[in-house]
């Protein structure tokens, strides 16, 4: 009978996951020397029988936008003329995970090359009875530390997936809300819509680099110290060509955006993840 019920819970959660769209309003303190600087960002959690990706709405309405574009210049006059965004996004990495067994990726850009980096801790969830409505959802309180920051989490069973935004899953319920214990990072449901057509969780970089998270930190951290190396030194045809100007210097272009570099880098302080750099 125990089995019997298992399966039915089972095949409700495939069922109800299957090309959901989950919106969330992430509020975000980049840098911790200034904590008015409070950033938001929309996020989408789509969801279907394979796994879920988390995901910018900036990103993809950028991304579409551009495209759309792109393809009228190109059939109008035959050439394109590519224009920056008009609001830039504050998050850029997406988040990947696969069911039923919930593999972890991360994936993100560092100047020229695209990672794909796994991600196998397992968050332990401490559940409280404490219940709240959160916006239209009856949720129930848990609580769990997970890289280097304290969370407390509202999942609800009214939608039975084991999903949530970012990295969170493995509660018996969607994560409705959750936050850090800094109120540096708060993530809340704010709506659900169907999603129509097949939906693939592996289409964000067609070449990525694929490594762990250990791997990552440290070419993270070679990069922060040189953000512009992919720029100044690149590959044609196995050998490498250093970009330099008459004087033997970095091209002026290169040394300016070093600086801008840095300078975010710096500001980015107060990163989601403080025990592993992501």
């Amino acid at each position: 009978m125990k089995k019997l019920l298992l399966l039915f819970v089972l095949l409700g959660t495939l069922t109800f996951a299957q090309n959901k769209r989950f919106i969330y309003e992430y509020k975000l303190i980049p840098d911790s020397t200034d904590v008015s600087d409070v950033k938001t960002e929309m996020m989408y959690l789509d969801t279907s029988k394979d796994g879920s990706k988390y995901y910018s709405y900036t990103v993809f309405n950028s991304d579409s936008i551009m495209k759309a574009d792109l393809e009228r210049q190109l059939k109008a006059t035959g050439s394109i003329n590519i224009t920056p965004p008009m609001k830039k996004p504050v998050v850029r990495y997406s988040v990947t995970k696969t069911y039923p067994d919930y593999k972890t990726f991360i994936h993100r850009r560092l100047s020229m090359d695209a990672y794909k980096v796994s991600d196998d801790r397992k968050i332990k969830w401490k559940v409280s009875s404490e219940k709240e409505k959160i916006g239209e959802w009856n949720a129930q309180k848990a609580e769990a530390d997970f890289a280097g920051r304290h969370w407390t989490a509202w999942f609800s069973t009214e939608i039975p997936i084991q999903d949530g935004p970012y990295k969170f899953s493995g509660l018996p319920g969607l994560i409705v809300k959750i936050e850090d214990k800094t109120g540096s990072h708060k993530m809340e449901l704010k709506g659900i819509r169907n999603i129509t057509g097949d939906l693939d969780i592996n289409v964000f970089e067609a070449k990525e680099v694929a490594i762990n998270s250990k791997q990552f930190q440290k070419v993270l951290k070679e990069y922060e110290n040189d953000p512009t190396k992919g720029i100044k030194q690149m590959q044609m045809g196995g050998a490498n060509i250093i970009m330099t100007g008459k004087d033997g210097t970095a091209l002026k272009f290169a040394k300016e955006q070093e600086d801008r570099l840095k300078a975010q880098i710096k500001k980015d302080n107060n990163r989601i993840e403080l025990d592993i750099i992501n």
